[in-house]
């Protein structure tokens, strides 16, 4: 029994180990390709007009909650009954996907009201699009991660990312304006759904039962109301800033978060995709949760605190070489946006966590809590213009982790402290990693590029050398974690 035990548990981090490498391989690589967009792209657009498709965006990213119902959350959650339950997943999603492409078309023009934008209304009706193409394929997709196949799922990320970057570009050069992005956004929505029908392995039939289907869609409703509150979260300061600040300050707003979502968020959702199925085969064994738990938290601290304290010292030259003179505006907007992103990089497997145990109504007890406070902040931070509400959310992001952290260690047995000495050995590397880089800006006549890369260099050594010293397992099983994530 010990040797089936230990043999599972093997298994397990093996999977572990090299689904986070290859889902973050498959995120950075996307989100490097829309780096690179954005860079040319910062160059070709106006603010003005990234704030317009910031606008279309929110909208869309409400709707795209309710687009397939949390289907296919459930479906990597599900134990068994798997034909039934991807059946009633597909059927049901499809169908409430063209509902909502069609309440987005009536929704347009009240959106335009809102924002006082009236070219949002054209621009949503054909983003909206994306709702039922990508419904098409989100429960083949759901079948990659559930099985696992972390190495397969690198192709249809790195296609999006290419076909959307390359499309928005060359019809940027070619004129479109906003609509380039828009367009953009359709074709890679075309090319991923494709690709998730060749790569998942998965085809619809007739089988259905009912109680599945009633497991399926309560499963579901916990999760869409999850999503939509999260949406909300996560989207309400957009709401704010295009509402009471305008179409440029949402330009700058949203450019000055596109270098720590690529840096630090992009950890968090190849996290996802890997925790999910990994702590779902692992629900009911309390000492495996809390030991997974606990490496996620102690991996992941090593890249997220180094690279939001480093984003936040070194904004000013990144903007300037990255985005050109015509974004200063968004540079102290940066500084603060990696901070919080950083700090709440940290409370997101809590949230994988109640999933991937099927306690979805946590995350939304939980959300109903922080909502109120987040719109109550972030309309006060307005006040300050687009700096106020990004230091609204860096007080936001310590008092979510908290509460997160908190609730979440009563399911594993792992309270706050543990936490704090799980994430200790990144927590003083990244804070003399940021002590040694801050000098370099009172260098007289030291450009952007070489301090930069001055910066990287110097940061990394500081930030490995006092980690070894506090720590030196933590950089020999890091090692070998990388190496076990190439081996069969």
């Amino acid at each position: 029994m010990t040797s089936e035990a230990d043999t599972r548990s093997a298994f397990v981090k093996k999977k572990a180990i090299q689904g986070t490498f290859w889902s973050y391989l498959s995120f950075i690589i996307g989100k490097l390709l829309s780096f690179a967009t954005t860079i040319i792209l910062a160059r070709l657009l106006l603010p003005e007009e990234f704030g317009l498709v910031g606008y279309a965006t929110v909208v869309i990213d409400y709707l795209d909650v309710l687009n397939t119902l949390g289907m296919g959350t459930a479906i990597i959650s599900r134990k068994d009954r798997i034909e039934e339950a991807s059946n009633i997943a597909f059927y049901s999603s499809t169908i409430l996907s063209i509902v909502l492409y069609l309440l987005a078309w009536v929704a347009a023009p009240f959106a335009a009201a809102y924002f006082s934008e009236p070219a949002v209304t054209p621009l949503l009706r054909v983003i909206a699009l994306t709702l039922p193409i990508y419904a098409l394929g989100a429960i083949p997709g759901a079948h990659i991660q559930k099985n696992l196949r972390f190495k397969i799922k690198i192709i249809p990320d790195f296609s999006r990312s290419f076909s959307k970057g390359l499309v928005s570009v060359v019809l940027a050069w070619a004129g479109f304006g906003v609509w380039s992005l828009i367009w953009g956004q359709i074709v890679s929505a075309f090319i991923v759904v494709i690709l998730n029908w060749i790569l998942g392995k998965w085809r619809p039939t007739r089988v259905f039962d009912r109680q599945v289907s009633k497991e399926m869609l309560t499963f579901g409703g916990h999760i869409v109301a999850i999503g939509f509150i999260g949406v909300l979260l996560n989207n309400v300061d957009y709401l704010i800033v295009g509402r009471v600040l305008g179409a440029a300050a949402l330009g700058y707003y949203t450019l000055a978060y596109r270098m720590p979502e690529l840096v630090i968020r992009t950890i968090n959702l190849g996290v996802d995709r890997v925790a999910h199925p990994i702590l779902s085969t692992l629900q009911w064994d309390q000492e495996q949760l809390r030991s997974v738990y606990r490496n996620y938290l102690r991996y992941t601290s090593l890249a997220i605190l180094p690279a939001g304290v480093g984003l936040a010292i070194l904004s000013a030259p990144i903007i300037r070489i990255f985005y050109s003179s015509e974004w200063l505006a968004s540079i102290p907007v940066m500084r603060w946006i990696a901070i919080a992103v950083m700090v709440g990089a940290l409370g997101h497997i809590p949230g994988v966590l109640y999933k991937a145990i099927n306690r979805p109504d946590i995350l939304n007890k939980l959300a109903l809590i922080k909502l109120p406070l987040t719109i109550a902040i972030l309309w006060y931070g307005s006040r300050w213009g687009i700096v106020g509400v990004a230091l609204g959310h860096v007080l936001l992001a310590f008092i979510k982790v908290t509460l997160d952290t908190v609730v979440a260690g009563r399911f594993v047995n792992f309270g706050l402290w543990q936490v704090f000495k799980t994430i200790s050995p990144a927590f003083w590397g990244a804070i003399i990693m940021g002590a040694a880089i801050l000098p370099l800006h009172l260098i007289p006549n030291f450009s952007d590029i070489p301090k930069l890369i001055t910066a990287i260099i110097l940061g990394a050594g500081v930030f490995i050398v006092i980690v070894y010293w506090l720590d030196p397992t933590l950089i020999h099983k890091s090692k070998s974690m990388l190496r076990g994530a190439f081996q069969k």
